[in-house]
């Protein structure tokens, strides 16, 4: 989903920032009956104006009081997947410059290998932005970080419906195309759909160095 580029001033910070703390106290309480039973499960920042349906990015500052969260968070649940004696997939994935899209997400058992394939690695080798998490960095660099690309899929179906339904022009969409990073085909009963991969942006996953 894309991220709202209005701005629109933001008031209340002292209450915002409570926030925060709501979260945190909310999703540091693993539900492990609730993973045991479905094997996965996830917490994302779902804190308002900025996840609503139209995503706003929060400023520097309180991403990093966010991140701050996240990484307290992700290492209560580390000990608690430890004690559950299983291999396990437990990951930061870390949205820039989307951050508010950034969540936590656990998964073991028959859904252990779930989440392989959610993103495409970046080939280029690209350093994790510590620089843009000064008072964090003890913390980060507890962790492994991958590069991998955030992506935006588009369907050759729908471009050229757009196209016929005006929404888009031809130009605008040969645009999207000549973005496109990969382009992958899937085979149906209804033919071959051919998606156009569009870099949008990096997703760092993060993983605790045990």
């Amino acid at each position: 989903m894309r991220l709202h580029s209005e701005k629109k001033k933001i008031r209340g910070w002292k209450r915002h920032k409570r926030k925060i703390e709501r979260w945190k106290h909310d999703a540091i309480n693993l539900n492990m009956d609730n993973v045991r039973d479905y094997q996965r499960t996830y917490v994302k920042l779902w804190i308002h104006p900025f996840y609503a349906l139209i995503r706003r990015n929060p400023p520097v500052w309180y991403n990093r009081l966010l991140l701050d969260a996240m990484l307290d968070v992700y290492l209560v649940w580390y000990q608690k997947m430890k004690q559950e004696n299983e291999n396990f997939y437990l990951k930061i994935w870390l949205y820039d410059p989307h951050f508010i899209n950034s969540q936590i997400v656990v998964a073991y058992k028959d859904c252990l290998n779930f989440y392989d394939k959610t993103f495409d690695k970046r080939e280029e080798y690209k350093p994790f932005p510590y620089e843009k998490f000064p008072s964090l960095k003890d913390k980060l660099e507890q962790f492994e970080w991958e590069s991998c690309i955030e992506t935006v899929s588009y369907d050759e179906t729908d471009l050229n419906e757009w196209v016929i339904d005006g929404l888009s022009s031809k130009k605008e969409v040969q645009a999207i195309k000549n973005r496109a990073y990969n382009v992958s085909s899937y085979k149906s009963e209804e033919g071959i759909t051919r998606y156009y991969h569009i870099d949008t942006g990096n997703v760092w996953v993060g993983t605790f160095k045990a």
